[in-house]
């Protein structure tokens, strides 16, 4: 009766948060940005910047930044910008698309206007720095000001006045079509203040905030997020069809495209296929039908809120998300994320663009995703190995562990694994900041991971694990024994072993298994391990199998 009460409670929790924001960020994100046009638009195609355009944006150092818009076909545009005069002509469809030469970093706020001889569109406080997206689910989108509550957030939102940290929030619009993407979005970038931060990001602002301050350039970051959503919403069609093997998605939207085109856009397609059952054995809820919230729906997302940012030049991207797969039971969330990594970096136009990945933190689901022990079921371990691997495998892609996330800064340990929003938003923050210093920008000394599996070696009734990212040593972050690490003897079943530290090597083993075929470590949703190294970054999960 419990466990039922805590699974209505749950449930209930996620639909007032997730009714909550979108009502909050409809209010906070929805109006319309204002521009200097010098003449007022007619029927006659006018000039049209992207949404991307606005007042107080921040361009990309070092790349040829595109603009583009729209105006009546065969018109010539210039645009004019720290001393650079370009123009391009308007293509037949009504799109035009130029580039500026690469520009240094700049923190003197600038001009640009474009003009297509009858119309001129003037930009104002433009900088010139770096460029981030920030997309994922709830995680991500939990806001500096808190949901419902005050958090341990005031103090630092009170001090959110930076001239070169510019917000960009993408509303929650989804597209009812998989095959139509959007292009614009109703937002504008605008100067992170107390009152523009209340309602972005917090690991956002925490890690653009740290890169502002380490490499004192502008630092524009964009938020793109949706509490509540799958992978499969945030994936472009391409990444489905040419780096996946996901051939249900890949079948679905086929069958969306088809039923769309033959609607001709007059209403929203519905009960589309019948796509059940994953492989491993494990049922997987794809959707059969289009369900009523198209925010769920393959494609969704990314045609309604990313999109519209493409193809603005940026850094790179950080990612938050993995939480809602648990409760779908995705077996294959590689496959997923790999999708939309490498579907980005396709449209986007700017080759292996770095990709920072959070790994989601422990959390209790409850006995349907984690059994009655926290580690009967495998679905969130699956997520962080694939998470791991993802990490491993793509070119300029990194992760961050967060199995000692709790619900403040100074509770180092006590992750509260029934809190699927741990509140400590700072810490993931500095870690994506550190791995993107590090990896991205080439500051070589900094630490960003904490211990990660490297082999394991069986001996006698022992194995031997080794990791890298040791940086300094291992240590126990309590001063206790080192917990949450189990080994399996010839029936396969794992039991809690002793672990010791020994070098940069932990030594596990258990009195009752003389012969150990498995290993692995943090292998649940409810685990919270006290194995670090010295920069106090928590080691990775793992599970590894004795090699026959």
């Amino acid at each position: 009766m419990k466990t039922v009460q805590r699974c209505i409670l749950s449930a209930a929790y996620w639909i007032i948060i997730i009714t909550f924001t979108a009502a909050f960020l409809a209010k906070s994100t929805g109006k319309a940005y204002s521009q200097s046009i010098s003449l007022p638009r007619t029927t006659d195609a006018p000039l049209v910047l992207s949404s991307m355009f606005t007042n107080h944006m921040v361009l990309q150092r070092g790349m040829r930044d595109p603009v583009w818009g729209w105006a009546a076909p065969g018109v010539q545009i210039t645009i004019r910008f720290a001393g650079q005069s370009i123009t391009t002509r308007v293509r037949s469809n009504g799109r035009w698309e130029t580039h500026l030469a690469p520009l240094p970093p700049s923190a003197l706020p600038q001009n640009m206007d474009v003009s297509d001889g009858k119309h001129t569109i003037i930009l104002h406080d433009i900088l010139v720095g770096d460029v981030w997206l920030c997309s994922g689910q709830s995680n991500m989108q939990y806001p500096m000001a808190g949901w419902f509550h005050r958090t341990n957030l005031v103090k630092a939102l009170a001090a959110a006045n930076h001239q070169t940290l510019r917000l960009y929030h993408v509303p929650m619009i989804a597209s009812m079509f998989a095959g139509r993407p959007h292009r614009t979005a109703p937002a504008k970038w605008q100067t992170c203040t107390p009152k523009t931060a209340a309602g972005f990001s917090a690991v956002g602002y925490f890690f653009g905030n740290a890169l502002r301050k380490r490499l004192r350039v502008p630092i524009g970051l964009i938020e793109s997020d949706w509490g509540g959503t799958s992978i499969e919403a945030w994936t472009p069609a391409v990444g489905f069809f040419k780096y996946s093997h996901l051939k249900q998605e890949q079948h679905w939207l086929k069958l969306a495209m088809a039923r769309e085109a033959a609607l001709h856009g007059s209403a929203a397609p519905a009960n589309l296929a019948h796509l059940v059952n994953a492989p491993g054995g494990y049922p997987y809820d794809f959707q059969s039908t289009w369900r009523p919230d198209p925010h769920q729906n393959p494609t969704t997302l990314f045609n309604g809120m990313i999109n519209p940012l493409i193809p603005f030049a940026i850094r790179g991207a950080i990612w938050y998300q993995g939480e809602n797969n648990v409760l779908s039971h995705d077996t294959h969330y590689y496959a997923q994320l790999k999708a939309l990594i490498l579907g980005w970096r396709h449209l986007w136009h700017q080759g292996d663009f770095p990709f920072c990945i959070v790994q989601i933190a422990p959390f209790n689901y409850g006995q349907k995703w984690c059994g009655p022990n926290g580690n009967d079921a495998p679905f969130e371990p699956l997520i962080w190995q694939a998470e791991e691997k993802a990490a491993a495998d793509l070119k300029n892609t990194g992760i961050v562990g967060t199995m000692d996330i709790g619900p403040g800064p100074r509770q180092i340990l006590g992750s509260n694994v029934n809190n699927i929003h741990p509140a400590d938003k700072h810490a993931v923050g500095h870690r994506l900041a550190l791995l993107a210093l590090s990896k991205t920008y080439g500051l070589k000394k900094l630490p960003y991971a904490g211990p990660t599996f490297h082999s394991a070696t069986f001996h006698k009734n022992r194995v031997v694990i080794h990791f890298t990212q040791v940086d300094g040593g291992l240590i126990s972050r309590n001063g206790r024994t080192l917990n949450w690490f189990e080994i399996a003897g010839a029936d396969g079943k794992f039991r809690p072993a002793e672990a010791r530290i020994v070098g940069h090597t932990v030594v596990v083993f258990a009195k009752t298994i003389k012969h150990p075929t498995a290993v692995r470590f943090g292998w649940s949703c409810v685990a919270v391990p006290n194995l670090a190294n010295k920069a106090e970054l928590p080691a990775m999960p793992f599970e590894v199998r004795r090699p026959r």
